[in-house]
């Protein structure tokens, strides 16, 4: 499937808004700037209506589809990583299981010369 470059730059530039967003979001200064924004009707009643819709509205409406789709592209370098390292952690045990098998095999062979050679001075004596 082609993407014209406009549409390659159009999903490029949501892609980044989603992570910044996702990393803007994440944060405990923006944890601490919402519990602030919603005391604001502590003291000022008439300013919940704006509050009640800024939070519903935009928050959740907006803020959580982006965090979610931020969290999904995120994840996808990480699984990338978690794949390169478990291909990795395989190789180097397929690596080690050979030369376990070789040194075992190098074992027998010596065994058997040992046993050889044994047998050949208790013919001599």
């Amino acid at each position: 499937m082609t993407f014209s470059p406009l549409r390659r730059h159009l999903a490029a530039f949501n892609n980044q808004l989603a992570i910044r967003s996702t990393r803007v979001f994440a944060t405990m200064g923006f944890f601490w700037a919402c519990l602030i924004f919603t005391l604001i009707p502590v003291c000022w009643p008439a300013t919940m209506p704006f509050v009640q819709y800024a939070s519903s509205g935009v928050l959740q409406l907006v803020a959580l589809p982006l965090i979610g789709v931020g969290t999904i592209l995120s994840a996808r370098s990480t699984d990338t990583q978690v794949r390169d390292q478990y291909e990795a952690v395989m190789q180097t045990m397929a690596n080690i299981q050979a030369m376990v098998t070789e040194l075992h095999q190098m074992h027998q062979e010596l065994s058997a010369q040992m046993a050889r050679s044994a047998e050949g001075r208790d013919h001599e004596s």
